[in-house]
C-alpha cells in the first residue's frame, strides 16, 4: 500500500484467504481506505464482497460511506450516500458517528436551502436510531451551522441551547472550534434591539474563553485564532462598534510583532487575511461619525467671514462637504485610541489600511510606505469582495463624485476583476443619490454601471464569469426603477419594469422544483430516510425562486404615475406585482402538495 499498489494488495489478500491464513482486519482497512479517499466505488465494494466474510466492522462501514461521498460531486446533495447511511440503519448496523459528521459537513457545504436542512434532519434522525449524545465535535458544528441559518443571519438561541447542552448536560469540555461556532452565531445576530445583546454575549463568551480556562501558571488553554477576530468583528460590523473593531485589528498587529510570546499569547495564530479586513472596512461603512459639520455652530469671530459662503451652500451638505474635508485632511491618518470623528477621519484611515495592503502585497506603491515597517497585512489576498468592502464605506462616508472617481480606478491599480456586487452596490448608492447635483452625477454614472450591468445580467461580460444569482438581478433592477423615477424620468422606469417581466414572466415561478425522495414527509418507523425531522416543509425557504418584483420595490414609481395621472401605466404596474404575487402562491401551493420521485429499485 505504500507504493499505492492496490491490486498488488487485493491479490495478497485473496491468496491469504485461498490458504487459510488469517487476514487482519488492518489489512482490509487499508486497502479500502485507499479505495475511499479515491471515491472508487465499484471496486470498493468488490473488494468487501470478496474480502469479508461477515457483515463489515464500524471502520469498514464508514470506509464505505465515505467513498460513495468522495465519488459525489462537489457541492452537490451526496443521496447516494445517504442512502448506504440508511441501508446500514435497516440491518441494525448504523454507520459511527464520524459517518455522520462527515456527510452533515457535506451538506452544510451544499448551497442550497434543501441541503442545510437535510443535514439539520439527518442530526437529528442520528440522535433517534444511532448515537443520541454527539461528540463534542459534532456539537461544534451544528453550532457553527447556526450562524448560517436558513430563515435568518443567524439563530442564537438554538445555538446556545446547543451549547448548554453540551457543556452543561452532557459535561463535555468544551474545544476552541466550539467556543468560536457559538461566538459567530451571537455575533452574526447583531442586528436590531435582540441582535445587539447577542453581539455583547459573543464578546462575554470571548472573554470566558481566555479567562475561564487557565492552568496554574495563567497560561489560557484556548488562543483564539483568525477564525475567533473574524467572529467579533461580524459582531463589531453590525452594530457599527468601529472602535471595537480597530482595537481587535489592532490586537492583530500587535500578537505579530511580538511574535506570539509572553504578552501576546491572546493573538497567536491570527494574521491578518483578506476576510479580517473585508469585516474591518464593513465595520468603516456601518460607523456613524459623532461630529457633523453642519451641527457645529460658527464662532463669533468667523460669523462676519462665513456669512456669505453660508448663504451661498445648499441646505444638504452631504454631497459638498465631506469633499471640503477630504481635501484638507492630513497626508496619513493618527489612528488615536478614539475611533474617528469626522467622514473625512473615517476615509482617511480606510485609504492608509487599503494602501498599506496595497504595498505590502506588492501589488502597487502605497502613499505610507515608508512611515512604517511593512509586511503586516502581506497575507491579504486581494479579492473583489475585499475591494468591494472599502468601496462601502466611500458609498456611506464619500460624495458620489469621489465614488465614481475610486470606482473607475480601484479595480485596476489593484488588478481584482469585478464581479455582480460591484455593480449593484454602485447602483444601490447612485439610487439613494440626494437631490441637487449629486443626483445629475448619480444619473450619468449610473448610465455607465447599467451598461455593464446589462452584459452581466446576460452572461456576456468580459470578467464576471460566474452566474449571477436571482435576488442579484432583482437588486440591480430595483435599483435602476428607482433611480429613474427620482430623476424624472418616469417613462424609461415603467420601461423598466416591462423590460423585467418579459425577461422573467411571472407566470415561469409557478412549477417548484422536483421533490427527492429523501425529502419525504410521511410518518413512517423504517425507511431509507430521516425518521425524525427538524425542519419542516413550511419553514423550508425555496431558494430557486426566479426574479420577482414586489409593491415595496415599485412603490416610488406607482406614487409618481399616480400623482401624473397615467391609469394605464399604474394598471400595468398593479398587473405585475400581483401576477408575481400569484406565481409565488400557486408556486407554494405546488411545493406543499408536491409528492417526491420514486425510485425504482433493482429487483
Amino acid at each position: 500500500m505504500r507504493e499505492e499498489d492496490a491490486a498488488a494488495a487485493e491479490l495478497a489478500v485473496d491468496l491469504m484467504k485461498r490458504s487459510g491464513a488469517s487476514v487482519s482486519e488492518e489489512s482490509i482497512n487499508h486497502v479500502l481506505a485507499f479505495y475511499a479517499e479515491r471515491g472508487d466505488v465499484p471496486r470498493a465494494e468488490t473488494f468487501m464482497a470478496n474480502a469479508l466474510g461477515a457483515s463489515p466492522t464500524e471502520t469498514q462501514r464508514d470506509l464505505h460511506i465515505k467513498a460513495h461521498l468522495r465519488a459525489a460531486a462537489p457541492k452537490t446533495i451526496p443521496e447516494q450516500a445517504l442512502s448506504v447511511l440508511h441501508n446500514y440503519e435497516l440491518q441494525s448496523t448504523p454507520a459511527p458517528m464520524s459517518s455522520y459528521s462527515r456527510l452533515i459537513a457535506s451538506l452544510f457545504s451544499v448551497p442550497s436551502s434543501i441541503g442545510h436542512a437535510q443535514a439539520w434532519d439527518l442530526f437529528t434522525h442520528m440522535r433517534y436510531v444511532a448515537h443520541p449524545n454527539p461528540d463534542a465535535q459534532l456539537y461544534a458544528q451544528m453550532i457553527r451551522a447556526c450562524a448560517s441559518s436558513l430563515v435568518s443571519s443567524s439563530e442564537p438561541e438554538r445555538a446556545l441551547d446547543l451549547w448548554t447542552e453540551m457543556t452543561v448536560d452532557h459535561a463535555l469540555p468544551p474545544t476552541r472550534g466550539a467556543y468560536t461556532a457559538v461566538i459567530l452565531a451571537c455575533a452574526r445576530a447583531g442586528t436590531g434591539t435582540r441582535g445587539r445583546g447577542y453581539v455583547h454575549e459573543a464578546f462575554r463568551l470571548a472573554k470566558e474563553m481566555l479567562d475561564s480556562h487557565r492552568d496554574a501558571r495563567g497560561r489560557a488553554a484556548f488562543r483564539p485564532d483568525g477564525r475567533t477576530f473574524c467572529a467579533l468583528l461580524e459582531g463589531a460590523k453590525r452594530i457599527g462598534d468601529l472602535a471595537r473593531a480597530r482595537w481587535i485589528l489592532a490586537e492583530m498587529v500587535r500578537g505579530d510583532d511580538e511574535g506570539g510570546a509572553g504578552a501576546a499569547e491572546a493573538v497567536v495564530d491570527a494574521p491578518i487575511t483578506e476576510e479580517v479586513m473585508m469585516h474591518v472596512f464593513h465595520a468603516y461603512a456601518s460607523y456613524t461619525v459623532p461630529f457633523k459639520r453642519t451641527a457645529a455652530p460658527l464662532s463669533t469671530q468667523e460669523a462676519g467671514s462665513a456669512e456669505k459662503p453660508s448663504a451661498e451652500e445648499p441646505q444638504d451638505s452631504h454631497p459638498s462637504q465631506p469633499t471640503e474635508d477630504i481635501t484638507k485632511q492630513p497626508n496619513i491618518p493618527s489612528f488615536n485610541h478614539l475611533p474617528p470623528q469626522s467622514r473625512s477621519e473615517v476615509l482617511g484611515e480606510a485609504r492608509a489600511l487599503f494602501g498599506r495592503i496595497l504595498d505590502d502585497t506588492h501589488t502597487a506603491q502605497a502613499p505610507f510606505a515608508a512611515e512604517e515597517p511593512a509586511g503586516k497585512f502581506a497575507q491579504v489576498q486581494l479579492t473583489s469582495r475585499l475591494v468591494n468592502s472599502y468601496l462601502s464605506v466611500y458609498y456611506k462616508h464619500a460624495p458620489l463624485h469621489d465614488c465614481r472617481q475610486l470606482f473607475g480606478s480601484i479595480f485596476h491599480e489593484s488588478g481584482v476583476a469585478h464581479n455582480a456586487r460591484s455593480f449593484v452596490e454602485a447602483l444601490e448608492r447612485c439610487a439613494n443619490a440626494k437631490r441637487g447635483t449629486e443626483r445629475t452625477e448619480a444619473l450619468a454614472f449610473a448610465e455607465e454601471l447599467y451598461a455593464q450591468w446589462v452584459l452581466v445580467e446576460s452572461g456576456k461580460h468580459q470578467t464576471v464569469n460566474e452566474p449571477v444569482s436571482a435576488r442579484m438581478i432583482e437588486r440591480a433592477n430595483v435599483a435602476a426603477v428607482r433611480l429613474w423615477t427620482l430623476c424624472g424620468d418616469l417613462d424609461r422606469a415603467v420601461a423598466q419594469v416591462k423590460s423585467f417581466t418579459n425577461r422573467y414572466p411571472p407566470v415561469v415561478m409557478r412549477s417548484p422544483p422536483a421533490k427527492l425522495p429523501f425529502q419525504s414527509t410521511r410518518t413512517v418507523l423504517l425507511g431509507a430516510r430521516p425518521l425524525v425531522r427538524m425542519t419542516s416543509a413550511t419553514e423550508l425557504p425555496d431558494d430557486t425562486v426566479p426574479p420577482i418584483l414586489t409593491f415595496t420595490d415599485i412603490e416610488l414609481l406607482h406614487h409618481r404615475l399616480v400623482a401624473m395621472g397615467k391609469t394605464k401605466d399604474v394598471g400595468f404596474l398593479k398587473w405585475a406585482c400581483k401576477a408575481y404575487e400569484g406565481g409565488l402562491r400557486i408556486r407554494r401551493d405546488a411545493t406543499m402538495r408536491a409528492e417526491p420521485r420514486k425510485v425504482q429499485r433493482s429487483s
